[in-house]
């Protein structure tokens, strides 16, 4: 945080409305140079401030500085190849919700994740595995998924699924995904066309394994996360794309990466923002979007009416 008298943060404040664009820039750095840690005193000066001006442009500093934060977060999360899923869900959600407690996010998922581990022995097979996740996520704490025409971006957060137990196929999928990891089950997202769902692999797989999008062999079955965990086959997958008049590509059904994971819930989140208007949060959404890089342009919007 930069070092700021009261006084010099008060004279700042005061010039916030200042006509002259040179001085506004300057004053407008200088106060966003105190990071996160100066919110407060920002949000302070908004709730005594009687001007409007000033107000509004407290409000745009703010969202600049949150997001600025969730960013520069999502830069590093991806430098380390998005080796915790959860942290990952966790920036996407502080996106829109800056003053989440992730503490109380991550306790929350750890109950689960303690549910499922109590009711896991050795002695199972992958389907009683899966079976076992299921209960516990669709059944004990009542996790269920929403099919609606409207796209609606409140379905694809982590923290308003934990706390409404609603979700679509990506964000159920992701939260199934980060409590399988947690318990060491070889669970991995598969990104299908409009539609995101899960594949029980025969051994876990490297990160490179992952990249490769074609890891079809070491898939056991593929879980539904819209229809409490059911397990199907390949060839449902085949149905599925037919109806929709895709033409088959081996990602489809492949495992995924988190990287992959992530960067489909910030396109699906900017989908959904784009549709309702909010061009703001759109044009936000695709500046995250584009931090990712990848040599397959070609991306499957999981959220849609078929959720």
């Amino acid at each position: 945080m930069s070092n700021l008298s009261d006084t010099e943060f008060k004279a700042l404040i005061t010039l916030l409305d200042d006509n002259d664009n040179e001085v506004y820039s300057h004053v407008s750095n200088k106060l966003f140079s105190l990071g996160v840690e100066g919110i407060p005193l920002l949000e302070s000066a908004w709730e005594t401030s009687e001007n409007q001006v000033v107000q509004t442009r407290l409000e745009d500093l703010i969202n600049k500085i949150q997001f600025s934060n969730v960013k520069d977060r999502l830069i590093k999360w991806i430098d380390k190849d998005g080796e915790d899923l959860l942290e990952g869900a966790l920036i996407i959600s502080k996106f829109q919700y800056p003053e989440i407690d992730e503490f109380k996010i991550t306790q929350k998922i750890e109950t689960i994740s303690k549910n499922i581990w109590i009711e896991l022995n050795p002695a199972l097979s992958p389907l009683e595995e899966a079976h076992v996740v299921n209960h516990v996520f669709f059944q004990l704490h009542g996790f269920f998924g929403h099919q609606t025409q409207q796209l609606d971006p409140d379905l694809g957060y982590l923290n308003n699924l934990l706390d409404t137990k609603k979700g679509n196929s990506l964000s159920l999928s992701i939260l199934y995904l980060i409590l399988a990891q947690k318990n060491e089950l070889p669970v991995y997202g598969v990104n299908l066309p409009y539609h995101f769902i899960m594949a029980y692999c025969r051994k876990h797989l490297k990160p490179e394994e992952l990249d490769a999008n074609d890891q079809e062999k070491s898939v056991m079955f593929y879980i539904n996360p819209l229809n409490k965990g059911i397990a199907f086959s390949r060839s449902e997958i085949t149905h599925y794309l037919e109806q929709m008049k895709v033409k088959t590509h081996p990602k489809f059904f492949s495992p995924c990466n988190n990287l992959e994971t992530i960067k489909t819930l910030i396109y699906n989140q900017l989908s959904c923002y784009d549709q309702n208007g909010n061009v703001d949060k759109a044009h936000q959404l695709k500046e995250l979007f584009d931090l990712f890089h990848s040599e397959d342009d070609e991306i499957n919007e999981s959220e849609g009416e078929d959720q």
